[in-house]
């Protein structure tokens, strides 16, 4: 194998050392000497809460009865632990419900500031959130090019409001702008992969290419040839592998053209921004929250596309470390198909969860939830059927937290209905509701989780905003 390794390291100074190029041919050595799978994390954001009414299981330990919502995760119930009772660390900060639980929710730290304007409610970050101390502090969490990725599925909120547009904040005041488009993160993730890396050139040569119906391993076919030549007869299949994922996500993302959400073709402001009107005395819905333009569908579009983004790049080890929003807490997001009272009304998810707790309400509210379990779900099946490059699947060496920003329509903080999932090799001890009491702090949550990267002692939050890592939750 030492001739091999010798031969890789003549092989990328030869071709230039494309950063991405590099961190692949890295993992894949790694793979060839046995190495186990990395450790990886998804974080994903679902607004305005839940409807507890159909959401907390009945039983407790591991002999539970899922909910209604929590039914939609059955795929996955040996993989998944149930939190009640846990609180974000709010207490004495500054900001309104939405916007000060989003900050809250991956900081840990209590908000002292708001941005000028804004509604007055717009807080800023104390400190970095969880995933980039874990991108610094957890060596399992790094090596690839890439060190962390933000995507969302839509940037509509109220007012041009910071907080409730981002999850992941590199430290005091600075958010890490999400991608919106699902083509602008394939080319962030995969770009990397070409000789000279991700350059406006070559980013640009690559939409050439891509509207040539070009592949984006043209770029970097011939040395996955020449890599090919000096690897191991054994890890051909892997490269094959690796090679068949790219191509895989080019194929569906350049699926149907002809739809707006496509997002790989066309790339017009619609096929990120459903629509861009936010206020309802713009006309495109009403004082009742019936909108004229159906959401869903798009939002759905693109979400499966970075989904599909994210698997690969999973895949592939070209990054480990994912924050997911659907929307903003204060998202505008219309749906169709789930208003009890007429199904062809489109209501919109935030601005309906202000209204009084009518039978109807609760129930779009309800399936809306609904709606969002049944993507995730798809997603980790996705992640459950999927290999990477040591033939293991992503599920087993992947933690899935699920998070809102707030407990419920009430916009409380406390209660937040938070689940964990997590394969084999993550040693979460799934199949469990928690439920110790109310009033521990979902920073408590992250510290245990941290053990799963390597990070005993790991602290997050002001020092009155955690106690102990919770225990019990990994072997």
């Amino acid at each position: 194998m030492s001739s091999y390794k010798i031969s890789r390291r003549r092989f990328i100074e030869a071709t230039g050392g494309a950063l991405g190029m590099v961190a692949f041919a890295n993992a894949f050595e790694a793979m060839a000497q046995g190495v186990d799978s990395p450790r990886r994390v998804v974080i994903i954001q679902r607004p305005v809460g839940t409807v507890y009414e159909n959401w907390w299981p009945t039983g407790e330990g591991t002999s539970f009865t899922p909910s209604r919502i929590l039914s939609r995760f059955d795929d996955h119930r040996d993989r998944m632990i149930v939190f009640r009772g846990l609180d974000l660390p709010t207490s004495g900060g500054v900001g309104g419900g939405h916007e000060r639980g989003t900050v809250a929710m991956l900081t840990g730290v209590r908000t002292a500031e708001l941005y000028p304007g804004n509604g007055g409610d717009d807080p800023k970050a104390e400190g970095p959130s969880v995933d980039q101390i874990w991108a610094e502090q957890a060596p399992m969490l790094q090596g690839p090019a890439l060190a962390s990725l933000q995507v969302s599925c839509d940037s509509r909120a109220d007012t041009p409001e910071v907080s409730t547009r981002h999850m992941s904040y590199s430290g005091r005041h600075a958010p890490m702008v999400p991608y919106y488009q699902p083509l602008e993160a394939y080319e962030r993730v995969f770009g990397n992969l070409m000789p000279g890396g991700a350059t406006p050139d070559n980013l640009a040569a690559l939409a050439t290419a891509r509207m040539q119906k070009r592949s984006v391993l043209d770029f970097a076919l011939r040395d996955l040839e020449r890599l090919r030549q000096l690897a191991p007869a054994s890890q051909l299949e892997q490269l094959d592998a690796h090679e068949a994922a790219i191509r895989a996500l080019e194929t569906e993302l350049d699926a149907d053209a002809s739809d707006p959400a496509a997002c790989g073709v066309a790339t017009p402001p619609e096929t990120v921004n459903v629509s861009s009107y936010t206020d309802p005395g713009a006309g495109v819905y009403n004082s009742d929250h019936v909108s004229s333009e159906r959401d869903d569908e798009r939002h759905d579009r693109i979400a499966q596309l970075h989904m599909s983004v994210v698997r690969a790049a999973l895949r592939c080890d070209l990054t480990r470390i994912v924050t997911f929003q659907f929307s903003p807490g204060t998202n505008h997001v219309s749906f169709g198909d789930l208003w009890p009272p007429d199904p062809s009304v489109f209501k919109i998810h935030h601005t309906t969860s202000h209204d009084p707790d009518t039978p109807d309400t609760l129930e779009f509210l309800t399936r809306v939830e609904e709606w969002y379990a049944d993507r995730v779900n798809g997603f980790l099946n996705d992640l459950a059927a999927t290999q990477d490059l040591a033939g293991d699947s992503l599920l087993d060496n992947t933690l899935v937290p699920y998070v809102s920003e707030v407990g419920a329509r009430y916009h409380n903080w406390d209660n937040v209905p938070f689940l964990l999932f997590g394969g084999a090799n993550t040693g979460l001890q799934g199949g469990q509701y928690w439920n110790e009491g109310r009033g521990r702090s979902t920073n408590d949550l992250w510290m245990a989780c941290a053990q799963s990267f390597g990070l005993p002692d790991f602290t997050l939050g002001d020092s009155d905003l955690h106690t102990t890592a919770i225990p019990g939750l990994f072997a």
